[in-house]
């Protein structure tokens, strides 16, 4: 977040009178030794005191927060109504849901922690999806929640959840502020562990009677807290590497003839892509990154071998099995990516090297595990190491680049692939594209060729469909100079499309391309391929429209209606010549929120595919392909 005035966090603006000489209490109050109502301070101190809502604005200007995203209730009014006297700007979005993702869309594009604000009950829940998602994808957010008052805590009062249990497993830490004095240290915790070693979401859980008490000593007087508090690494640093084993890491590599440079979001999360070039090209071996890590090695660069995994391309996918040496850096060996865990890289050496050690040999065997911090690790590999000959492997890899390239067929009609690949060429790649779950993520990862880092925004590990719209959100307000671009599906979208308002509310310039096939594309082609063309429940077309007529095009539901019924500027393209000069109507004003609908062919599938729990020897290409083994066994059981 943006730099703060150290004499505005000082000095906050005066508290009106209004606000700072009554209380405000809309329950039966119950003082506490440690905190308690203005009433019950002393009047000589009354003036400057400040309650807990304030301590905590105070405390989020001194984290350098200036906006969060959020919705008002009864549990955080006290909250909302000092954020605009402390200087902090709240975007309130249409549902908890999209807070969350907001302030992970935020945290994802600009690298600093994303702040979500809910009341208490559903309000919280809401915000679980985000939550785990953020964890899932080790984002860094801080989620608030208000709650009941602490005297209620237990008793099932009204909007009253117990937060802090349901959000434990999914977060690095979840806390209840059980006393005034203690919102400073709370605080400073939790941001410090939502950024640090490797990210992640933290969870604070404020009783309404914490917000409106002021701290006090057990003889009434006023004891306001040490803001900013000191407070001892909540989590132990990590160094760089051994010296013993980066001495074995070098000669791994030097004896290596077929090594290959595997990055996941790690790099892109410790700001390393620079790092990775340098030591790609020190090596001169190829280097493949999965979805999270794209951004971070340039999409034209000679070593490129682009995705690797379910959908990713051929090449990268047969050189890291074929690599005698695998140097994984930032990367979690995912299912998604490893399809059969035992066949994945079963005959090369594999150095892992990540700042999370439970990740190490966690999901595959590690010939070398290395936990260490990865900008670190990088730059002392980039100085130590001493390539080996790899000229016969790059000749090979780039053979089966040129082999089995990542085209866009030459169609007549508007396919996915080319309306993708199309708005790659017209924005060069530097647009911050955020992504829905579905083939549409899929289609963009092969076909948005991703130019700069934390410039590809995709749930990628919880794959929750509606991700997008308010991850565009987030991703807007923290880089405001950005062309921020939603790919969504029609499924994806239609889950948190009302986020639209949020854009027109605000004026924030998200672009929403759709694209639409009238399915739930994912799920129509797995159940082709393993369920016998069985499609249940995956149509989004219109049931009650049964005859059309020639060459009408029926779409439901109608987002432009939608869109415009919240005043975002719309249109619809169903003709590939249409498309082009459509695109530069959208593209014309970044700060324009706009909505392009793509009618594209209806049953289109994403290929390459790897089926869940098969090996990359069973890579499907094509429809041909797929004809050949259409066995339910064949194509794997686990999605």
């Amino acid at each position: 977040m943006h730099e703060t005035d150290p004499d505005v966090a000082r000095h906050p603006l005066p508290v009106s009178a209004d606000t700072g000489s009554v209380d405000q209490v809309t329950y039966d109050d119950v003082s506490t030794i440690l905190g308690a109502p203005l009433s019950e301070i002393k009047l000589e101190d009354r003036p400057h005191a400040l309650r807990g809502a304030q301590i905590l604005a105070q405390c989020l200007t001194l984290e350098g927060v200036d906006v969060l995203f959020g919705y008002p209730g009864g549990a955080n009014l006290e909250i909302f109504d000092v954020l605009q006297e402390y200087g902090i700007r709240c975007i309130r979005v249409e549902h908890e849901q999209g807070a969350a993702h907001a302030a992970e869309g935020f945290a994802r594009a600009t690298g600093k922690v994303g702040v979500c604000l809910a009341t208490s009950g559903p309000g919280a829940t809401n915000l679980v999806t985000g939550i785990a998602d953020a964890n899932s994808d080790s984002v860094p957010i801080v989620a608030i929640t208000g709650n009941v008052p602490s005297h209620l805590l237990g008793k099932n009062a009204f909007q009253e959840v117990d937060i802090v249990a349901i959000t434990t497993p999914i977060t690095k830490r979840s806390a209840l502020v059980d006393r005034v004095a203690g919102i400073p240290t709370v605080v400073k915790q939790a941001f410090a562990l939502a950024a640090g070693n490797r990210p992640g979401p933290v969870l604070i859980d404020i009783p309404k009677d914490i917000q409106q008490h002021y701290p006090r000593d057990p003889d009434g007087n006023y004891v306001p807290p040490r803001m900013p508090a000191v407070i001892a690494p909540p989590e132990p640093p990590i160094g760089p590497i051994s010296s013993s084993q980066l001495e074995v890491c070098c000669q791994l590599i030097r004896a290596a003839r077929r090594p290959i440079l595997y990055a996941g979001g790690g790099i892109t999360s410790s700001d390393a892509g620079p790092l990775l070039v340098q030591l790609a090209e020190k090596l001169g071996c190829p280097v493949t990154t999965t979805v999270m890590g794209l951004g971070t090695f340039p999409p034209d660069h000679p070593l490129a071998l682009h995705v690797l995994g379910m959908h990713g391309t051929k090449y990268a996918n047969v050189a890291i099995n074929e690599a005698d040496l695998v140097l994984a850096v930032g990367v979690r060996f995912d299912d998604r990516v490893t399809g059969r865990v035992s066949e994945f890289i079963k005959h090369g050496q594999i150095i892992h090297i990540d700042v999370d050690r439970s990740e190490l040999n966690k999901n595959k065997p590690a010939t070398l595990p290395i936990c260490a911090d990865l900008r670190w690790a990088l730059r002392q590999l980039v100085a130590a190491v001493q390539p080996g000959d790899y000229t016969a492997w790059v000749s090979y890899v780039t053979e089966l680049k040129e082999k089995y390239p990542m085209t866009v067929a030459d169609d007549r009609e508007l396919t996915p692939q080319y309306a993708i690949a199309l708005l790659s060429h017209l924005t060069g790649g530097n647009a911050l594209v955020t992504l829905g779950v579905g083939q549409h993520q899929m289609w963009a990862m092969q076909h948005y060729r991703v130019r700069q880092p934390r410039s590809f925004l995709s749930s990628s590990g919880f794959g929750t469909m509606g991700f997008g719209l308010p991850a565009a959100i987030g991703a807007k307000i923290g880089c405001p100079e950005r062309m921020v671009i939603d790919i969504d599906g029609d499924g994806s979208l239609n889950m948190t499309i009302h986020e639209l308002s949020t854009c027109h509310r605000y004026g924030i310039g998200v672009k929403v391309v759709v694209i639409n096939n009238q399915w739930l594309g994912m799920v129509r082609q797995w159940q082709d391929m393993i369920y016998k063309g069985r499609r249940a429940e995956s149509s989004l077309s219109d049931p009650m429209t049964a005859v059309k007529r020639a060459k009408e095009v029926d779409i439901y539901p109608d987002f432009l209606s939608i869109a415009r019924g919240y005043r975002v500027q719309a249109e619809r393209v169903a003709c590939k010549e249409d498309l082009r000069a459509a695109y530069e109507r959208m593209l014309a004003d970044p700060d324009e929120p706009y909505l392009l609908d793509l009618i594209v062919r209806p049953e289109e599938n994403v290929y390459p595919m790897i089926p869940a729990g098969a090996t990359y020897k069973d890579i499907i290409m094509s429809e041909d392909d797929l004809k050949k083994d259409s066995s339910p066994s064949g194509q794997g059981s686990n999605i």
